[in-house]
């Protein structure tokens, strides 16, 4: 403290009598503590919150690991199906219509080599791929090229796909 901060606080201290004093002085001990307490505790009961917090979303990402490990092993014990023979033109086309993408198919034929092309000048992305991926292997065909081409509309695409017989 400077000099000058010492005579300021003997001149605020002064005109105080000897009880007012005391009374001023028992309230700074009782203050000062309960300062220094909060000042070193308050950091420390925060550092135990960001702590806990850091242990549950670590046990949450631990329960879901084991989750996917335990889905894995389910998966990979369950043997995948036979494919089937392939199912032609017909076939894609009752698929297609079970699917509600009849209507979209601008075109459906075969091609070199028994595989079959399937072309939409207008689809959405996420209908075209939740179809795709429900082509069972038992249809007998696994997916040989594609191509996509985004339109201006948000979330369509036109699609060319080439399904093989699977072997």
């Amino acid at each position: 403290m400077t000099a000058r901060m010492i005579s300021r606080l003997a001149g605020l201290l002064l005109p105080l009598n000897r009880r007012e004093r005391l009374l001023l002085a028992a309230l700074l001990l009782a203050v000062l503590p309960l300062g220094a307490g909060f000042a070193l505790l308050l950091p420390l009961h925060e550092r135990r919150l960001a702590a806990e917090q850091a242990q549950a979303e670590a046990a949450a990402l631990q329960t879901w690991a084991a989750g996917r490990l335990a889905e894995k092993q389910t998966l990979a014990r369950s043997a995948p199906p036979a494919p089937g023979a392939p199912a032609g033109l017909s076939g894609i086309e009752q698929r297609l219509i079970a699917a509600g993408l009849r209507r979209r198919l601008s075109g459906l034929g075969s091609g070199p080599e028994e595989t079959v092309e399937l072309r939409f000048d207008s689809i959405g992305f996420e209908e075209l791929g939740a179809f795709l991926m429900g082509a069972h292997p038992a249809w007998g065909y696994r997916l040989r090229s594609f191509r996509f081409e985004a339109q201006e509309a948000p979330g369509r695409v036109a699609a060319w796909i080439t399904l093989a017989p699977q072997q």
